[in-house]
């Protein structure tokens, strides 16, 4: 019996480790719903997209370089510089034709979805604790601008993801967000260091927080020299940490006497992994400077609520709001009312399909995914994506998504596209 119970032990000691390092493969995500109103597509929208099945994007990584320039690779180590360059991302294989990447992007499509796979890294500049721009920094910052010039989105978005996650599966979830708004939008990616291995999550925790004066520098970096008209954050997960802790050393920076505006504009945490009081002292630092900061929770979130035991105390993701003094309580409720801050409340009850525990909620689910990319192309306030207010009894309201969201989309999109013929349309000559 001692004998079977030890084979036993040592099989699951075995799918344990097993399971640690490995990473699931990036896959296209379901198709926002926001695509499926019968409207033109937004694939239409920018004549310089591609048409192929290669995504390019922007990255920034404080990982250790290793290899040629022009092949990176990025180990988990943390440098002390910050290193930029392009990744192409392909969906599918060479075969993967852009007529099928276009139906599964526009339609349902039951088919599996293809994979989105690291092609290459070419690494084009570093940044040194000097900070000096060097040639390759230039020309890096040279190629964003013109980005920005071809697209019709002048913002930039940089993405900042997990814990346990590879380059490659980063740059997956970085590409989703490209690829669905149209090609519209000009990401970056944040390739800050984990381990790889869920087993050493607190060791990606102490990390997160090394990483976030880089994420800080890459934000004053491309505000100074790019034309972007302003620098969106997307964190998720743990990345919620490097960007809370990151945005907070920006925002108390911007805020001195003479300070240089960093050009901040939505801010949106997706099931974030950060410690809940430590997320709010961090809002009160960059919530002014920002034009909107999002969060994102979902209460049954069972990663968060396996991360709330580790950590012991609550996410920011599933937050508990006892945990806070009456004084962080009470500046919470007043930065929902006049400081935009917006919480959108994810729930399962009301969402088809979603699961209840759903930590990736932000790319799996088409309600979800449709009202990230509304709130980054369009800047609409959560009333006019289709939410709805909810009070909540500790005080203040969330906004959640109601039964008939998929009902009322059509008729947000119709409003908008009805601004922005508005907006094209040339001011009257006064007589």
């Amino acid at each position: 019996m001692l004998r079977i119970l030890v084979i036993i032990g040592l099989l699951l000691a075995a799918v344990t480790i097993a399971l640690s390092f490995h990473q699931p493969p990036m896959r296209l995500m379901p198709t926002p719903a926001v695509f499926l109103d019968g409207a033109p597509s937004a694939f239409s929208v920018n004549p310089n997209a591609r048409q192929d099945n290669k995504i390019e994007l922007f990255y920034a990584t404080n990982r250790l370089p290793v290899g040629p320039r022009t092949n990176r690779l990025y180990a988990i180590a943390p440098g002390r510089d910050l290193h930029m360059g392009v990744a192409t991302m392909q969906i599918g294989t060479e075969a993967t034709t852009w007529e099928t990447i276009y139906a599964m992007s526009t339609n349902r499509v039951d088919d599996r979805r293809p994979r989105l796979v690291l092609k290459n890294l070419t690494e084009l500049a570093s940044l040194d604790d000097e900070g000096a721009l060097s040639p390759g920094l230039r020309a890096w910052l040279k190629l964003i601008d013109t980005a920005i010039d071809r697209s019709p989105d002048k913002d930039i978005i940089i993405f900042v993801h997990g814990a346990n996650s590879t380059v490659e599966r980063a740059a997956g979830q970085a590409a989703q967000l490209h690829h669905f708004t149209g090609q519209n939008s000009i990401v970056l990616l944040f390739a800050w260091p984990t381990a790889e291995n869920f087993l050493r999550y607190s060791d990606d925790i102490e990390t997160a927080f090394g990483a976030a004066p880089q994420l800080a520098r890459l934000i004053d970096l491309l505000a100074r020299h790019t034309r972007a008209k302003n620098i969106d954050v997307m964190t998720y997960s743990a990345g919620g940490t490097v960007g809370s802790d990151g945005l907070a050393l920006l925002g108390r920076k911007a805020q001195e006497p003479g300070a240089f505006n960093p050009r901040l504009g939505e801010v949106y945490h997706a099931a974030p992994d950060a410690d809940f009081r430590s997320f709010v002292d961090d809002l009160r630092d960059y919530a002014t400077v920002a034009r909107r900061v999002t969060v994102a929770v979902n209460m049954g979130d069972s990663t968060l609520r396996l991360s709330q035991t580790i950590n012991r105390g609550s996410r920011a993701g599933r937050p508990d709001i006892e945990e806070l003094s009456p004084n962080a309580r009470r500046w919470l409720l007043e930065a929902v009312a006049e400081h935009g801050l917006e919480v959108v409340k994810v729930r399962p009850e009301t969402i088809p399909g979603l699961s209840e525990r759903s930590h990736t909620f932000w790319y799996n689910d088409p309600w979800v995914s449709s009202d990230v990319l509304i709130t980054f192309l369009f800047h609409l306030a959560p009333g006019e994506r289709g939410l709805v207010e909810e009070p909540v009894e500790a005080g203040g309201s969330v906004w959640t998504f109601p039964l008939d969201y998929l009902e009322r989309l059509p008729g947000v999109m119709t409003r908008l596209r009805e601004k922005v013929r508005a907006a094209e349309q040339p001011e009257p000559v006064a007589a």
